[in-house]
């Protein structure tokens, strides 16, 4: 099996054109441009302090406080290196027999289920319709053994929310089929999260992550929210010590960013907006995303998407190949909105491309 790829090249970037970091910008990883919370900066400082002890076996302080901040009841979160340990760790737990995956989607959730033995089907959501979800198309989709439903909300690469009315009907008419929701970046979009109706579905689990919006990827922090029989039956199959002490003192800092997240929602929308619309000046189909990134694919006058990453990887620009996302093509990219300079300069550099 091939590994999937993914964005975020930076050492390989570094190693193979000589470049600095700072001579990097990184459009591949949909990481949130304002950078680190100060308060995650400071708490990183004090644990550095505690490298010497083994950290909690279960990260029974980071689930309480995750609990507490979401107002759930404490068991129902479980909390993962990165939200992608628990991709793997719940289909090698709960062993489903048939799953339907809606694409395009996370290259992850294939092979976690490949690995477990799941038969997969998919549904692909079609980039003429701007990736339109209909709740009866993924039931027509589902067969008599399928037992789990996956899918992100937003979409990655789309950027496109679905709304919750819609998933809170497809979760009721599943029935006793697990439907798993990827909200890795519903914090860019909070008004699209079910999170709040997990008690009251007894079939709904979902992913969150706490590296793309609190802009923490090399910490690896994510949590599982489902249902307390589910997440005691994952819990109790987990390795120890999975999540370290300065990852869980960086989660619990990010939980107090209120400042953070207020300026995040105040400027990210414009930022968005400012590069998409620079996107479309150039005669990029742009999707209307809305989170950290946005999915375009390019005209006929710019080479494929695959040419142009080489190009401008050389460059320090770093942008997302989405061909191998199901069921877009080579002329699909995926850009992650940066701050305005890192924006602008691939822009102008985007302009000089053509002809």
């Amino acid at each position: 099996m091939n590994k999937p790829l993914h964005g975020g090249g930076v050492d390989r970037a570094m190693r193979e054109f000589g470049l600095l970091r700072e001579q990097i910008h990184d459009f591949s990883a949909s990481i949130n441009p304002l950078g680190p919370p100060p308060q995650v900066l400071k708490a990183l400082t004090a644990a550095i302090k505690r490298i010497g002890d083994y950290p909690e076996l279960d990260a029974a302080s980071l689930s309480r406080e995750l609990a507490r901040f979401h107002e759930l009841p404490e068991g129902s979160l479980l909390p993962g290196s990165g939200s992608t340990e628990l991709i793997y760790l719940l289909p090698r737990v709960f062993r489903p027999r048939r799953a339907l995956l809606i694409q395009p989607c996370f290259s992850e959730y294939a092979p976690a289920l490949q690995q477990a033995g799941c038969r997969i089907d998919t549904l692909g959501l079609e980039p003429g319709e701007n990736f339109a979800f209909s709740v009866e198309q993924v039931l027509a989709a589902v067969q008599d053994e399928t037992d789990l439903v996956l899918l992100a909300n937003p979409g990655n690469p789309s950027g496109i929310g679905i709304e919750p009315q819609q998933l809170i009907a497809l979760a009721e008419r599943l029935g006793n089929c697990r439907l798993l929701i990827d909200e890795a970046f519903a914090d860019f979009c909070p008004e699209r999260s079910l999170l709040n109706l997990v008690p009251q579905l007894s079939n709904l689990l979902i992913l969150r992550s706490l590296t793309k919006f609190y802009a923490i990827p090399g910490l690896r922090v994510g949590y599982l929210v489902g249902p307390l029989p589910d997440v005691t039956q994952l819990a109790s199959a987990r390795e120890p010590w999975a999540i370290s002490n300065l990852a869980i003192a960086a989660a619990k800092a990010c939980l107090t960013a209120d400042v953070y997240r207020q300026q995040t929602l105040r400027q990210l929308p414009r930022l968005r907006a400012d590069l998409r619309q620079g996107l479309e000046a150039l005669g990029i189909k742009v999707f209307p995303g809305e989170a950290n990134y946005l999915l375009g694919r390019l005209p006929e006058v710019f080479p494929d998407a695959e040419e142009l990453a080489t190009v401008l990887r050389r460059e320090g620009l770093l942008i997302r190949n989405c061909a191998d996302f199901v069921p877009l093509d080579k002329r699909f990219l995926r850009v992650a909105v940066l701050a305005e300079n890192a924006n602008l300069k691939l822009l102008e550099r985007l302009r000089t491309i053509p002809g």
